[in-house]
């Protein structure tokens, strides 16, 4: 399926209340901020994950933070790697912060 039928059915989903998708980091559930993160780059993988587009700026910032050459699907296998974990780690980064900022929050004073 294409980028653009794939969109086109999700959005359908939503529009019939058949799916209910949310940020899979914080849990924004507002459609019309969710967009698809590709785990590892668009080039690398297929693999994608629903995120708020605040969540999504933050990842896709440390994705970009590395040279363009290393998240290139041509890229050597030790480039490739290197950029699928800073992807991944980023993401687990962010997850992170927010679940310490919700623990802290829940605490008693």
């Amino acid at each position: 399926m294409d980028k653009k039928t794939y969109k086109n059915s999700i959005r359908k989903q939503i529009r019939e209340r058949e799916l209910k998708v949310c940020c899979c980091i914080c849990g924004e559930d507002d459609p019309h901020v969710i967009e698809d993160h590709h785990i590892e780059g668009r080039a690398n993988s297929d693999l994608t994950k629903p995120l708020c587009k605040n969540c999504h700026a933050k990842i896709t910032h440390e994705q970009n933070a590395l040279k363009p050459e290393y998240r290139f699907c041509k890229a050597p296998p030790k480039n490739k790697g290197g950029f699928s974990m800073v992807s991944i780690g980023a993401l687990l980064k962010v997850a992170g912060n927010i679940l310490i900022k919700n623990a802290h929050e829940g605490l008693d004073d």
